[in-house]
């Protein structure tokens, strides 16, 4: 027993050092790479939805100060599933100059990666301006790169004043798409042995031209007001202004050794598909929702491609909503596109998804890159409760009366290929209404001239009203999905075992109302709109099935005694 237990403990603890090592790693980032002596720098720490606790910040007391710390949660749904990431934010301010290091920092059993950080002296700039007391810096980042790429623009406001009220504009580019990113920082920097308090603000500059793209520098008007001075209070304020050098980036074309397709410059870029069944397996008529999506850093979603599946054989594959938007994660953009699929199998055997590839240009190697989604094969599996077709042979089938204490009146009919289903029901229906005839005569001989019988209706008969009408009011409405389940209901009165409308449409005839039933799928997995007239009229008369096997196994068959 005490073996029993340890083994018990060991599996326990393997379990659950598996399941931690699954946890989503945390990602740090530095909102640039290169600042100033003097001036600050934020490491973004992002953490998926697993709850890792507070890193262990001790470490970074070797190089940097520790100015304070922010977070921020975000949470999303999309198409069921919950995603929530945490963004922790920590100002540090380095203690010198040069090639430094952000060490790795512990949260919970896990770290983050280190991180690289150029900190340059203090130029002779710096020194000038800290004579004055209202500064405007604009830097851009990287200095070159390619068309459609995002570069990130940098404006940081010193001011050493009181500012009562000011307004500080943003920076034009003619020939490029210019977005401002998150919130503005505030923080502190010495510029030339002065203090200065410091606003910073992040732009996307996304140039959609080659060439030189000349950055027009803002602007900042304002009054500075002296707490010391009682001429303050009543508005005799100082009027303050400052305006940032100009800066220039070479945008250079596209290269010719990019592939075709997509012109997609990103810092990285991934591609992946989810929703294929846990045991590879599924069935003909019953559909699979895949969802595929694509991420890509320093693209915004409008610069995605549309996602689609490669074509399939043996399969109808209907798109939903696509699902798009874009995220900041420091000062990059980070673009999302998501699409689902319902893909309905038509045919048993094997279902292959061909490999999905995605070609795109990474800016920080400068190399040429794919992105890919292997190919995978599912086992399609016949629908559940599918009747077989009947082969066009001729047949014999006997029809018995209802009752077995009526006479003996039996009718025989020959069918053969080709002959028209109505012809023949009406050919039935007459016989059995002679059966039926013949039943009254018969029980009013025996009773002595009782009152007239009416003739029984058939139980379907009797209860397909209401589940028509409901058909048609949904119609009506334009709601395709009560229409569905009204249909289906409607199509169980006679046949009880159907599950959903691709057994439906493989039980009824090839012809008009399994073409409804593929029109009215299309129109509900693409949010679209079905013709309510023509779905109306294919139902009209009732459903047209199949025939099924005789109890023989003979394949002779005849269509309903009560065609509606």
């Amino acid at each position: 027993m005490t073996m029993r237990h340890a083994w018990m403990a060991l599996a326990l603890l393997m379990t659950a050092t598996h399941a931690h090592a699954q946890a989503t790693a945390p990602v740090a980032s530095l909102d640039r790479s290169r600042v100033g002596n003097g001036e600050t720098v934020t490491l973004n720490i992002e953490v998926g939805d697993d709850d890792l606790g507070n890193p262990d910040l001790s470490p970074l007391g070797t190089d940097f100060i520790v100015l304070g710390t922010s977070t921020n949660h975000t949470l999303s749904i999309v198409n069921g599933k919950r995603e929530a990431h945490t963004i922790l934010g920590v100002a540090l301010r380095p203690k010198h100059e040069g090639q430094l290091t952000v060490p790795a920092l512990s949260i919970g059993n896990q770290a983050t990666q280190p991180l690289p950080l150029t900190v340059e002296a203090t130029s002779s700039a710096s020194a000038d301006a800290a004579n004055q007391p209202i500064v405007l810096d604009g830097k851009v980042d990287p200095a070159q790169g390619y068309v459609g790429q995002q570069f990130d623009y940098t404006l940081r406001l010193y001011f050493a004043v009181n500012l009562a009220d000011g307004q500080l504009g943003d920076p034009s580019a003619e020939g490029a798409e210019i977005r401002r990113l998150g919130s503005d920082a505030n923080y502190q920097s010495v510029r030339g042995g002065r203090r200065f308090n410091v606003v910073e603000r992040h732009y996307a500059i996304i140039p959609q031209h080659p060439g030189t793209l000349q950055i027009k520098p803002p602007a900042f008007q304002g009054t500075a007001v002296d707490p010391t001075d009682v001429n303050s209070f009543f508005g005799a304020g100082q009027p303050v202004n400052a305006v940032a050098q100009p800066e220039h980036v070479e945008v250079k074309a596209r290269p010719s050794s990019a592939p075709d397709g997509a012109w997609l410059p990103a810092r990285s870029l991934t591609l992946s598909l989810t929703g294929f069944p846990a045991d590879g397996k599924a069935r003909v008529g019953q559909p699979i929702t895949l969802g595929m999506r694509l991420d890509a850093t320093g693209l915004p979603f409008e610069a995605l491609p549309a996602l689609s599946l490669p074509k399939l054989d043996g399969a109808d594959v209907y798109p939903d909503k696509a699902v798009t938007g874009s995220s900041t994660n420091g000062p990059w953009i980070t673009g999302r596109r998501e699409q689902g699929f319902a893909v309905v199998p038509t045919r048993t055997g094997t279902l292959h998804i061909p490999e999905t590839t995605l070609h795109w240009w990474n800016v920080t190697t400068d190399k040429a890159e794919t992105a890919t989604i292997p190919a995978r094969d599912i086992t399609v599996g016949p629908g559940s409760g599918v009747q077989a077709a009947v082969p066009a042979t001729s047949a014999s089938v006997a029809v018995a009366p209802a009752t077995t204490t009526a006479p003996p009146v039996a009718t025989t009919v020959t069918l053969q290929a080709g002959t028209p289903w109505r012809l023949i029901a009406a050919a039935v229906a007459a016989l059995w209404l002679l059966t039926v005839g013949a039943w009254i005569l018969w029980a009013r001989r025996r009773r002595g001239g009782a009152a007239t019988v009416p003739p029984p209706m058939p139980a379907e008969a009797t209860r397909q009203g209401p589940a028509r009408e409901h058909f048609s009011q949904a119609l009506e409405r334009g709601d395709l999905v009560r229409a569905e389940h009204a249909l289906l209901a409607w199509a169980r009165q006679a046949r009880p075992g159907l599950r959903n409308l691709g057994e439906l449409s493989a039980a009824l005839r090839p012809g008009r109302q399994p073409d409804a039933i593929d029109a009215l799928q299309r129109a509900r997995f693409s949010n679209g709109t079905a013709d309510a007239a023509d779905l109306r009229a294919a139902f009209k008369n009732g459903f047209d099935w199949r025939p099924v096997e005789g109890p023989c196994g003979t394949g002779g068959g005849l269509p309903p005694l009560y065609p509606r």
